[in-house]
C-alpha cells in the first residue's frame, strides 16, 4: 500500500511537472517581448532626459577660462585653448546625472559635453584615460571621429525621429568596461554646437532584466546558452548589434520543481479527502460495509433477491454490561469474518446498529442456506473480545418480488432462528 501511495505521487510529480514547466515556459516566452518593450521605453526616457539637456545649453551663460582642467564636484571641464569662453554646464550634467540615475540606476558610466569647434569638454567624471585622449584631439576631432562615424551629421531634420543615436556595444579602452554611448547632437542653425555623449554600462540590460524577472517572477536572459526561446531586438535609435534576450530553461526548470512537488502533495491530498468523502458516503467505517442510506435506494429498485439478514445475538446486553467499546469491538470483529466468507462481488449492508445485510448472486436457495451456516460458524467458532458471540440468520431467495416483501419473508426467518434458541440460520419457505 505504501509502495502503491510512493507510485501515485511520483506520478502526480510527473504530471504536475510537465504542466508547471510547460505553463511557465509559455509565460515566459510571452513576457520576453514585453520586457523588450519596457526596456525601449526605458532607453526612450533618458533619450528624452538627455534631450532637454539642449535647452540647458542653449541658455547656459559663459566664463572665460584659460587652457587647464577645472573641477566643479565631479563635473570637470578640460579647456582645450589659450583663452576659451566656457559655458556654465556643470549643474545642468549633475541634473542630468541624476534623471538618468532614475532610468538607469547604477549604470551611468560616464557623461561628456563636446564643444565644436574643439575647445573644451566637460567630464562626469575625468577618467585618467578621457584626459589623455582629449589632449591629443585637434580643433575638429570630435566632428570627424564621431559625428559622421556614428551618422549624426543632419539630425536636426528629425523633427520627430530619432535625433540621438546610440553605439554598439564596444570595450572602453584602459577601462575594459562593456559600454554602449548615447549620443546627441546640439544644432543651431544647422551647425553643430555640441555633442553631448552618455556612456551607459552594458550590464545595464543586465540588471533590467534582473530586476524584470524579479518583478514578475520571470527567467529572463540576455546570454544565449541554455535559452528555451530568444528573440534579436534592435532598441530604439540603435541599427545595428542587437541584444539577444531569452527565457533560461534550465531555471525554468528550477522554478518548477517546488510548485510542482506541492501541486503533487496538493492532489494527493485532495484526491484522498475526495476518496475518504466518497467511503464515508457510501461505506461505513466500522464495518466497510455499505451504508443503509447509501445502498437502500438500490434495493427498492431490484426484483430478485438471495439475501441474508444478520444480527448479533444478546448485543443490547452486550453493551450494558461491557459498554459501547466492546460493543463496537465486536461489530468490526464480526464484519471482518463475514467479509472472509463470501466473494468480492457480493455485497454487505449494515442495515442497523448490530444487524447486516448480505445480497448474492448467482446462488441457488440451497447455496444460500449453506452459505448462511458457513457464516454463521465462522462468529461462533473463536470468541471475540473475549466473549462468546454468536448469529442469528433469516434468509431468502425470491424471483419477480419487492424488496419489502423480500425483506418481509427474511425478516420473518430471522425471527425463527431466535424464537428457536438463537446461533442458528432459517431460510424462508420459497
Amino acid at each position: 500500500m505504501k509502495e502503491i501511495k510512493i507510485l501515485s505521487l511520483l506520478k502526480a510529480g510527473l504530471v504536475s511537472f510537465a504542466l508547471v514547466s510547460t505553463s511557465y515556459s509559455a509565460y515566459n516566452v510571452i513576457q520576453v517581448q514585453q520586457m523588450i518593450k519596457d526596456l525601449d521605453a526605458s532607453y526612450a526616457q533618458m533619450y528624452t532626459s538627455i534631450r532637454r539637456f539642449g535647452s540647458y545649453y542653449n541658455n547656459a551663460p559663459s566664463t572665460s577660462l584659460k587652457e587647464g582642467v577645472y573641477g566643479d564636484g565631479k563635473v570637470s571641464v578640460y579647456v582645450h585653448g589659450k583663452e576659451v569662453e566656457v559655458k556654465e554646464l556643470a549643474e545642468g550634467i549633475r541634473r542630468l546625472r541624476h534623471r538618468l540615475q532614475v532610468s538607469a540606476p547604477e549604470s551611468i558610466w560616464s557623461i561628456a559635453v563636446f564643444q565644436n569647434p574643439n575647445t573644451y569638454a566637460f567630464f562626469d567624471p575625468l577618467r585618467s584615460g578621457y584626459e589623455k585622449a582629449f589632449s591629443q584631439y585637434g580643433e575638429n576631432d570630435v566632428l570627424e571621429k564621431i559625428v559622421e562615424r556614428e551618422n549624426l551629421n543632419h539630425t536636426y531634420q528629425e523633427f520627430y525621429g530619432c535625433n540621438v543615436r546610440m553605439s554598439d556595444s564596444y570595450l572602453e579602452k584602459g577601462t575594459q568596461e562593456e559600454l554602449r554611448t548615447i549620443y546627441f547632437p546640439i544644432h543651431n542653425k544647422r551647425s553643430l554646437n555640441a555633442l553631448v555623449a552618455v556612456d551607459i554600462q552594458e550590464s545595464y540590460i543586465d540588471k533590467y532584466i534582473e530586476r524584470y524577472n524579479h518583478k514578475h517572477y520571470t527567467q529572463l536572459t540576455i546570454t544565449p546558452k541554455y535559452s528555451l526561446y530568444t528573440k534579436s531586438a534592435f532598441f530604439i535609435c540603435s541599427e545595428k548589434d542587437p541584444v539577444h534576450i531569452g527565457v533560461n530553461y534550465l531555471k525554468v526548470l528550477q522554478a518548477s520543481l517546488a510548485p510542482s512537488l506541492i501541486m503533487a502533495f496538493l492532489y494527493q491530498f485532495s484526491a484522498g479527502l475526495l476518496r475518504r468523502r466518497t467511503r464515508s458516503i457510501r461505506k461505513d467505517e466500522m464495518t466497510n460495509f455499505f451504508r443503509r442510506d447509501y445502498y437502500e435506494p438500490r434495493l427498492r429498485k431490484m426484483t430478485r433477491f438471495a439475501m441474508l439478514i444478520v444480527d448479533i445475538d444478546h448485543f443490547k446486553e452486550i453493551n450494558d454490561t461491557h459498554g459501547h467499546n466492546k460493543g463496537d469491538e465486536i461489530i468490526s470483529e464480526c464484519a471482518k469474518r463475514i467479509l472472509t466468507q463470501i466473494r468480492a462481488e457480493d455485497i454487505t449492508i449494515r442495515w442497523g446498529g448490530d444487524e447486516f445485510f448480505i445480497l448474492f448472486n448467482n446462488m441457488t436457495h440451497c447455496q444460500l442456506g449453506v452459505k448462511a451456516e458457513t457464516i454463521r460458524k465462522a462468529v461462533a467458532q473463536e470468541s471475540i473480545a473475549g466473549l462468546a458471540i454468536t448469529l442469528s440468520i433469516g434468509g431468502v431467495f425470491v424471483r419477480d418480488t419487492t424488496f419489502a416483501k423480500a425483506y418481509k419473508s427474511a425478516d420473518k426467518a430471522l425471527y425463527e432462528s431466535k424464537r428457536r434458541g438463537r446461533n442458528r440460520s432459517t431460510m424462508a419457505d420459497q
